[in-house]
């Protein structure tokens, strides 16, 4: 039975042959000639552009999931794909449409479509997974009240411990034996599986993590026999007010300036540019957080007195200018979402206060431990540039392709986060333009939090910390689900060779800044199941996107990308 197959298509490998057969291909701009346009029709949104060019594409394709979606006899066009989201980015002068194929209404379990246009709504680029839906009765049997008892059934708990579930969701899902079923998907399920605790591995932090103990787990349960047939981790183990500057002491001694907003005579750490706000728990249990009052202060100047506070709001307002700077982006979630940070948090349920050794983002917020600084005080976690812009990265991921937290999507879910990070880290806020020069970077992330003072990971060198750098090296098996901290660091060491690719005359082949938009537009081109092969294939086609108007220096550009994951193993997808 067919699953999941893929199809792509880029204007920049479109041949002359190919041009002459597409009726479509007429009127092309001069700086993209194999762009395919829509005949001399306009179009009144990029939804209906994007489904035009998908249906024209999709009806050439003699596979069976192909014609289905295309399906030229209905008015509509591409009919089972079911927009997402429409995001522009203006460094490829290019708009993704994403759509999620749907079969009968119901979703298709990581089908998916990313359509990139360009300014006159001409198709760039196509890429996505889609099936055709076969020998499987739409119409459940089971109700998602059975559903989530079957659930509690298998986690050995009573339906009612298993938290505040999202309303399932009736999907089609192709199992491990390439058989489709119709299943309940049960979201946001506060138990696990024994062995999934068990074999819990966690970002390598030494404190314990509610994702660890307190796993929040997606269930599909069959809709007609009751089966669970797979699990995963659901998530990694506007304010208008007028700006103030203020300033104070991090946790590395240095004085920082930063942005808050006055409520009465006072400063309070709200920062209505780049909507951080940033709350002190006092060494309070996080599970019993009630957030009421950002921190604030009498005056502007913070002093060394809360040095946690200070390390999180200014680290916290840098990753967002990253973000916003370098990758275009509205805040996490592209709109502007309010970036919540809590420090002095304890978790006395596995741990005894007042140390947490970890950091995590949790609930659509960051929680930052503290650890002794061996002196009789503590230090925060907050400290900790890198990790944070690794943690706020999962929720980029959360927002858009949902990449799945098992496998090898759960790998590069991690490896995004990881190159994120590191970036994020090394970037040179004085050179926006490029991001500065990455002959001096330190690759390592989480430096000093790994086992014997080593890092948590390093991208340069994965064997450093135990880890593999080639595919031929993959790790197999349940633990940490299916390996996604450890064979993450093969596409580590694929972004390390990209990044510190150089050309024919020894120059470096990406600045920091285009390598950061090679990872990030490249990754939210992906579907929840995507593997080490995709993520390359959609690398690709931003990197041909970028510099689409120079075939010369795109050539070359590409040839680099592909010879850094041969590197490590790692070849496009069919």
């Amino acid at each position: 039975m067919a699953g999941l197959e893929r199809f792509h298509y880029h204007a920049a490998d479109a041949s002359p042959e190919e041009r002459e057969r597409r009726p479509a291909l007429r009127g092309m701009r001069t700086i993209l000639p194999n762009a395919i346009t829509a005949s001399e029709d306009t179009f009144s949104s990029d939804e209906d552009a994007a489904r035009a060019h998908l249906s024209e594409i999709l009806g050439e394709d003699d596979r069976p999931p192909m014609r289905g979606i295309a399906a030229p006899e209905r008015a509509e066009a591409v009919p089972d794909l079911q927009l997402v989201d429409v995001q522009e980015f203006p460094e490829t002068a290019t708009r993704l449409v994403r759509f999620e194929q749907t079969q009968s209404k119901i979703p298709v379990f990581g089908g998916h479509a990313v359509i990139e246009l360009d300014d006159s709504r001409a198709l760039v680029s196509a890429r996505g997974e889609v099936a055709d839906v076969q020998g499987v009765d739409a119409t459940a049997s089971l109700s998602p009240a059975d559903a989530v008892a079957r659930v509690a059934k298998f986690v050995g708990k009573d339906a009612s411990d298993l938290g505040d579930i999202d309303p399932p969701q009736l999907n089609f899902y192709l199992d491990k034996d390439e058989q489709w079923r119709l299943v309940w998907v049960l979201s946001n399920v506060a138990a696990a599986p024994d062995e999934v605790v068990k074999e819990a591995h966690g970002h390598g932090l030494k404190g314990p993590s509610p994702r660890l103990h307190d796993p929040r787990m997606d269930y599909l349960v069959d809709a007609h026999d009751g089966e669970v047939v797979f699990y995963y981790s659901a998530m990694p183990m506007l304010n208008v007010g007028l700006p103030t500057y203020g300033k104070g002491h991090g946790e590395d001694d240095q004085q920082v300036q930063l942005l808050g907003q006055m409520v009465g005579n006072e400063f309070e750490l709200t920062d209505p540019m780049h909507q951080v706000v940033t709350y002190d728990l006092d060494y309070g249990d996080f599970e019993q957080a009630n957030l009421t009052e950002p921190v604030r202060f009498s005056g502007t100047d913070l002093g060394d007195q809360r040095k946690a506070v200070v390390s999180a709001h200014y680290n916290a307002t840098r990753v967002d200018e990253f973000f916003r700077s370098a990758l275009q982006r509205s805040g996490i979630d592209n709109k502007g979402m309010q970036l919540i940070n809590v420090v002095n948090t304890c978790y006395p349920r596995q741990q005894p206060g007042p140390s947490w050794d970890n950091a995590v983002w949790w609930g659509g917020r960051m929680w930052y431990g503290q650890s002794s600084d061996g002196n009789g005080g503590l230090r925060s976690y907050a400290r900790f540039l890198d990790v944070m812009a690794h943690e706020l990265s999962h929720g980029i991921t959360e927002h858009t392709s949902k990449l799945i937290y098992k496998d090898e999507s759960g790998a590069l879910n991690e490896s995004f986060s990881d190159i994120i990070g590191i970036i994020v880290k090394n970037w040179d806020p004085t050179r926006p333009q490029d991001g500065g020069d990455v002959a001096n970077w330190d690759w390592e992330l989480g430096s000093g939090l790994g086992q014997n003072g080593g890092p948590l990971r390093d991208l340069s060198d994965p064997s450093r910390t135990g880890d593999p750098d080639h595919t031929k090296n993959r790790v197999t098996g349940p633990r940490d689900n299916g390996g996604v901290h450890t064979n993450s660091n093969i596409h580590n060491k694929a972004a390390y060779n990209v990044l510190t690719a150089t050309d024919s005359a020894g120059a470096r082949a990406f600045t920091p800044k285009e390598g950061a938009l090679l990872f990030y537009l490249g990754f939210i081109r992906l579907g929840q199941l995507s593997g080490f092969g995709d993520v390359l294939g959609a690398v690709v086609d931003v990197a041909q996107s970028l510099w689409m108007g120079d075939p010369q220096v795109r050539d070359g550009k590409v040839a680099a990308i592909r010879d850094a994951y041969a590197e490590v193993g790692i070849t496009a997808s069919p």
